[in-house]
């Protein structure tokens, strides 16, 4: 497990692979609902998204952050 913080607000991260793709399940510090994210690859590289989808901004910011750890 994995906790990153931004902007004062800590995330657990954990590392899960759901039919053979890796995915992060995400629990906050504050009142939100946890949520999964994975990398998509599209025509334009890669990106990140919700699953399921509908919380797409959150995914693509908190993946950004995500990624920076896991290079380390």
């Amino acid at each position: 497990m994995l906790e990153i913080e931004i902007q004062g607000l800590k995330i657990a991260v954990s590392e899960h692979i759901v039919n053979g793709q890796q995915v992060f399940r995400l629990s906050f510090s504050d009142n939100r609902k946890p949520m999964v994210i994975a990398r998509a690859k599209t025509w334009n590289g890669e990106t990140w998204t919700s699953i399921p989808q509908g919380r797409q901004k959150e995914a693509e910011d908190f993946g950004k952050e995500i990624s920076k750890h896991l290079k380390d």
